[in-house]
Formats: C-alpha cells, structure tokens, sequence
C-alpha cells in the first residue's frame, strides 16, 4: 500500500505485491505490481485515472532490517486510456521497518 505526490498536485495511491528473494543473507532483490488511481493534478497526462506500477527493487538489508537500495519502475495505463505514454522512475531509497 502505498501513496506517491508531486509538487504540481499529482498523486497516486495503489496497492498491490511485493516478494522479498534473498540473494545473500543480506542481498535482496524485490519484485513487485501494483494496481493503482492516478490524479493528474498538474502534472503529466498519463490516459486514464486506472495506472499500474510494476517494479524491481535491489537493497541491502542491514542486521536491524532497514535497508538501503535502488528501485526502478513502470507506469502505464496498459493501452486502456485515449493514450499510454507511462511512465518510469530510478528511486533510491533508505526503509525503515515499522516495529
């Protein structure tokens, strides 16, 4: 579950699957989909208000398990808009488990 915004007023708020696969104890690669509404804001115009995001996550997992790490994702309507020019984003991130 999550929610994502931009300074120009756009938004998206999704849920959707996430699946840890350790490499090493510490090494973790993380696939994910995630269904989700767009609200264009004034941002880009992405086709339709149904987008999905589809992502894979690389991180480092730390004893305390945060991690540190880069995702890489895509945004689209799937062609179900008037147009699909999708979107896709390099993130790096640090994540801190909640207790």
């Amino acid at each position: 579950v999550g929610v994502m915004g931009t300074m120009t007023g756009s938004g998206y708020i999704y849920t959707g699957i996430a699946f840890d696969i350790f490499f090493t104890k510490n090494i973790v690669f993380t696939p994910s989909f995630a269904p989700g509404i767009y609200i264009k804001g004034g941002g880009m115009e992405l086709g339709f208000p149904l987008e999905f995001r589809s992502s894979a996550e690389l991180s480092y997992r730390f004893n305390n398990k945060s991690r540190f790490g880069a995702m890489f994702y895509h945004m689209s309507n799937a062609s179900l808009g008037f147009k699909n020019p999708g979107t896709e984003c390099l993130v790096f991130f640090y994540a801190i488990p909640l207790p």
